[in-house]
């Protein structure tokens, strides 16, 4: 009987990591299918996770928690930033729709600390939740 209970686990996990290999495949192969309308854009500097320069806040590509080293950003000006994104210029970014003067004011404040390039979906990244606080 436990080996038998053993089995049964071991099934369904491997069946698990199937289920989700297959549809985190479906989603790169949805990525690589259209092409967005920045992908032709050359003005801003292609993005690079392995070199990146962490001194500076990807208005683009980083997650929701980035902005916690910002005062006053985190969550609900990133999560109104990091929702609007792509971006081609600071001033999109000013320009949201629906943001407060003292919204606009924090952003200006700390533009310094911005910076802008190509959105890159190749790595399937989840902006918002990326479960670093799960177990």
């Amino acid at each position: 009987m436990k080996n038998l209970l053993q089995s049964f686990k071991i099934l369904v996990c491997t069946t698990l990591v199937l289920v989700s290999l297959w549809f985190g495949l479906g989603a790169n192969l949805a990525n690589l299918a259209g092409s967005p309308a920045w992908a032709e854009t050359e003005d801003l500097q292609k993005t690079n996770f392995i070199n990146a320069d962490n001194t500076k806040i990807d208005l683009n590509n980083s997650n929701i928690n980035t902005f916690r080293q910002l005062p006053g950003m985190y969550p609900t000006l990133a999560r109104i930033i990091v929702n609007n994104s792509p971006y081609e210029t600071f001033d999109d970014v000013i320009k949201i729709s629906g943001l407060s003067a003292a919204q606009i004011q924090k952003l200006k404040d700390n533009a310094d600390r911005f910076t802008l390039k190509k959105p890159d979906n190749s790595m399937n990244r989840e902006r918002i939740n990326n479960s670093l606080y799960r177990l």
